[in-house]
């Protein structure tokens, strides 16, 4: 069980069909980068709350494991990308990803639903 509630969002509008689910793993190399993580965290959460085309987000954070896991749904590949180029997104990846021990991210079709972070888990098993 994470340390945190999962922190889930769904917007209020949704564009049309099944979208894009994006799941991303994230585990940091040392416990002292965590509380500057979860700052950048919040604040993407927050952007990706505004961003044009996102449909929902989870964040899974297990800061003491060092282990974070967002799963995210997009009107379309188009909408990930934008956001990804964009800040605080963009700033804080290139700022972290040298406290990065793993990170990996897949993008998966959408369905009718919107996902979990334990729906995602099968999707990417």
């Amino acid at each position: 069980m994470p340390v945190i509630p999962d922190l889930p969002w769904t917007a209020e509008h949704v564009g049309e069909g099944p979208g894009v689910v994006m799941v991303t793993h994230l585990h940091l190399r040392r416990l002292r980068d965590v509380p500057a993580f979860l700052r950048d965290s919040l604040a993407i959460r927050a952007q990706a709350a505004a961003a044009p085309g996102a449909r929902s987000l989870y964040l899974r954070a297990q800061p003491l494991a060092r282990h974070f896991t967002t799963v995210s749904r997009w009107d379309d590949q188009a909408a990930v990308v934008a956001f990804v180029r964009t800040d605080p997104h963009r700033a804080a990846m290139r700022r972290r990803g040298p406290e990065m021990r793993e990170f990996s991210n897949r993008s998966h079709p959408g369905t009718g639903t919107v996902p979990t972070v334990q729906t995602a888990a099968a999707l990417s098993a």
